[in-house]
């Protein structure tokens, strides 16, 4: 199992991270980590269920604590992630 980790600028919004994640996972494998780290959003990626045939949603994690599992998705994972500048808790979710 290799593990790939990309930096994002902290300058993306919420959307826009979650576009560039979920399209980085048909090249590198399933989303396992999100960092904010230094002003930028560090993603790891496992090659262990390579390609994902279903969407990656985020949504931010009010008071650390990921938001109750919307209808037809799973929870992936909870980290942070650095948003329009600002270190924010997220949530990511896997579509049905």
């Amino acid at each position: 199992m290799a593990k790939i980790e990309r930096k994002y600028p902290g300058s993306l919004t919420l959307g826009r991270l979650e576009l560039v994640l979920e399209a980085h996972e048909a090249l590198f494998g399933t989303l396992a980590k999100l960092e904010a780290l230094g002003g930028y959003t560090v993603a790891t990626y496992e090659d262990t269920h390579f390609p994902m045939l279903s969407s990656l949603a985020l949504l931010t994690a009010i008071g650390g604590a990921a938001p109750p599992t919307p209808a037809g998705t799973t929870l992936l994972l909870s980290g942070a992630a650095t948003i329009l500048g600002q270190k924010m808790a997220v949530a990511a979710y896997r579509t049905a």
